[in-house]
């Protein structure tokens, strides 16, 4: 099955074109050889601009569709990031994912982004955490073990806060990922991320194998949006 993958949780907004593997068709694969990853990345675009998530999207799944060879029409499910990230960049991603679902008649499936992430670096050394960029001097962050399994958050904390934080996990920490990584200040090796579609239709992969019922596409955005719609006029009787 063909998978369009998006993902606006950071400033690098990203689209990609995976292919998913059913269960019958990696049974054929092993039979003539062997183990096939049951997913393959055949196009990516992305573009850093954390303020262009709008403009951007939709030009890059274009793009990505086309580097694939393939059309809008003839894709199986979209994949979104639903973050944690920014209140405006996550409302493109999601909203231009749902857009599609409906224009398309497929289904739309969410996911941690932090989770995309760790699942496109590979193995992992050992504990890891993935550090994003929350703007206003904090980050976001996510905790996982060896196999990649999410043991704490996402959270969102100021860099100072975070050794206190990883006093508290189950396992220390051996190596950060994530484009935040930078911003945690600390001695542990970064670790290179690869794809980000890639990473989304990984952790999606079991709901698109087994064409369960997407759950809601609900945002990660871990606070309060810096505006809100207004009250109404205050009395001056107050």
């Amino acid at each position: 099955m063909l998978v369009l993958a998006l993902d606006t949780a950071t400033p690098a907004v990203t689209a990609g074109v995976v292919r998913v593997l059913l269960p019958n068709e990696l049974i054929d694969a092993a039979a003539g050889g062997p183990a096939t990853d049951p997913v393959s990345l055949l196009a990516e675009r992305s573009v850093d601009d954390a303020f262009g998530h709008a403009e951007h999207l939709m030009p890059l799944a274009t793009a990505a569709v086309a580097a694939a060879g393939t059309s809008l029409t003839e894709l199986d499910a979209v994949v979104v990031g639903l973050g944690p990230g920014p209140f405006t960049g996550l409302r493109v991603g999601i909203a231009t994912a749902e857009a599609l679902g409906d224009g398309l008649d497929r289904p739309v499936y969410g996911v941690c982004s932090h989770d995309a992430l760790i699942r496109s670096v590979g193995a992992l050394p050992g504990p890891t955490l993935v550090v994003t960029d929350a703007r206003r001097r904090e980050v976001y962050v996510s905790a996982y073990d060896a196999a990649g399994r999410r043991i704490d958050g996402p959270r969102v904390v100021a860099p100072a806060a975070l050794p206190g934080l990883i006093a508290g996990l189950p396992a220390a920490p051996v190596a950060v990922a994530g484009p935040g990584a930078p911003l945690a200040g600390g001695e542990l090796p970064v670790l290179s991320l690869g794809s980000t579609a890639f990473g989304l239709a990984r952790v999606a992969g079991p709901e698109l194998v087994t064409g369960a019922v997407p759950g809601p596409l609900t945002p990660l955005y871990l606070r309060r949006p810096d505006v809100t719609v207004s009250a109404g006029p205050k009395s001056v009787l107050r």
